[in-house]
């Protein structure tokens, strides 16, 4: 044999290696998954059953058909979850999910066509369903938002950091037409009204009135503090 001739050999055999292992490759792409082909992580509660019910992935489907990026999408939106990875694994033949759950600072609840929904709600405002919550964890949170809606999450997210390190608010009310209420141990009633665009402002008086007070030792059983007009704040006392 000469030395071309080996060159040769060699040649198709590395040839013949890459044709069967690029078929190979091929045909688990094209291969059907099903439940056991998923390998879920990061999230121990939520489970496949979840998984379907929460997306528009049907099982069985082929591999390449599988929408990753709307999968995605779908399961932040609909089990509120913070991140997920979706990825297509052809060797071994896998679709893995990878999930990171919120972390819930606070009992809230939503009301939306007459039906009552309880869960929680994490730093960003965002609403979690009880059901997708590991329940063993038997968390205890000093705050409750009532009537929470998506479009309150930034303002609701706001006044939660804002009380990050104070230990007095109690409840965030928001009312159907979208009038915020707060309730703090030693304030009743914090009206902040229908304006949100300027929460910063109002919560930085609600501070600010506290401090006053404080300093000047004005001990008063106090009944409210309407700050709907932030240039105008009201502070109304028990009267017995």
């Amino acid at each position: 044999m000469t030395k071309g001739q080996g060159n040769n050999i060699k040649t198709d055999l590395v040839l013949g290696i890459v044709f069967i292992l690029t078929n190979f490759l091929c045909f688990n792409l094209f291969k059907m998954v099903d439940t056991k082909h998923i390998d879920l992580s990061g999230v121990e509660f939520i489970s496949i059953k979840d998984i379907i019910e929460n997306t528009s992935l049907q099982l069985p489907r082929r591999l390449i058909h599988i929408q990753t990026k709307l999968i995605e999408r779908e399961l932040k939106q609909n089990i509120s979850l913070k991140q997920v990875s979706v990825t297509r694994q052809i060797l071994p033949f896998r679709l893995k999910i990878d999930m990171q759950a919120r972390e819930p600072v606070a009992y809230a609840e939503k009301i939306e066509l007459d039906n009552r929904t309880k869960g929680f709600i994490d730093a960003d405002g965002v609403f979690i369903d009880r059901k997708y919550f590991d329940l063993k964890k038997k968390a205890i949170f000093p705050i409750k938002v009532l009537g929470w809606q998506e479009e309150y999450k930034h303002f609701i997210s706001s006044i939660i950091n804002n009380y990050r390190n104070i230990d007095d608010l109690e409840v965030i009310n928001i009312n159907p037409g979208g009038f915020l209420i707060l309730e703090e141990k030693n304030l009743p009633k914090i009206y902040l009204g229908y304006e949100t665009q300027d929460i910063k402002i109002k919560l930085n008086l609600i501070s600010d009135i506290k401090n006053q007070l404080k300093k000047q030792k004005i001990q008063k059983n106090f009944k409210s503090l309407d700050l709907t007009d932030p240039n105008n704040p009201r502070l109304k006392v028990f009267i017995p």
